[in-house]
């Protein structure tokens, strides 16, 4: 797999979690998945409340890596079967997350995508660690808006990696940079609140730039210049570890 579709995997990922359903709502995430009120979590003479909020972290990204690993794993397999039309689908799929990207920059807006079908998830008697993996797991599908045309556009390139453990690296890697912010926000959740509360005006450019991500790896697709690109990033960023 090139560097550059993994380091553009990875970005995706932290993109989505400073997007905005889901960076204004970091408090109450963290909240639920450890199952501690905000005021508990903030005091600082507190260790209990905190180790429950990464525990609760952990187990929330388990949750969703699990579903995105199998969603890679799911469109590298419909990729393969596929592969006679690679070039139609690749051109096709390339379309779709261009229009998809300038949704996101703010060029225009497509109503669907600006619908929520959030999961009517409620706690029930479980451990909290176990409630903070299954709300990981109905993340991926109950977030639409911020998850589903970046999703799209790391799927899309998922579907024409040519083995099924390169599809479910590149989605691994998404997640990952979910993941870690999630990771570090539960570290310092008294930080991260307050840091949530300045963030407020500069999420409009988050979402521009997850839409100008998306708007390159279309023009990759449609384009066919993953070989150009590939050699361009590794020009800029020598150090990049290969995979």
């Amino acid at each position: 797999m090139d560097n550059p579709t993994f380091l553009s995997a990875f970005i995706a990922g932290v993109l989505t979690f400073l997007s905005p359903c889901i960076l204004p709502l970091l408090p109450g995430y963290i909240s639920f998945i450890s199952g501690e009120t905000l005021e508990e979590l903030q005091k600082t003479e507190k260790v209990s409340p905190r180790v429950k909020a990464v525990l609760g972290a952990v187990f929330f990204g388990l949750g969703f890596t699990l579903i995105f690993v199998l969603l890679g794993a799911t469109a590298t397999k419909l990729g393969q079967a596929l592969s006679e039309y690679k070039y139609v689908l690749a051109r096709a799929a390339g379309v779709i997350i261009l229009i998809f990207g300038l949704h996101m920059a703010g060029v225009f807006k497509i109503k669907f995508l600006l619908k929520q079908a959030r999961v009517d998830y409620k706690k029930h008697a479980f451990p909290f660690f176990v409630e903070a993996f299954l709300l990981g797991a109905a993340f991926v599908l109950g977030w639409t808006p911020c998850v589903g045309p970046i999703l799209s556009g790391i799927l899309a390139l998922a579907a024409f990696e040519d083995s099924v453990y390169k599809g479910m690296g590149l989605l691994l890697v998404y997640s990952f940079g979910l993941w870690i912010p999630f990771l570090i926000a539960a570290l310092a959740v008294g930080e991260t609140m307050n840091a949530v509360r300045r963030a407020g005006r500069y999420i409009v450019w988050v979402e521009r730039a997850a839409g100008a991500l998306l708007i390159i790896i279309g023009l990759v697709l449609i384009t066919g210049n993953m070989t150009k690109i590939t050699v361009l990033m590794l020009k800029l960023f020598p150090d990049m570890p290969v995979f």
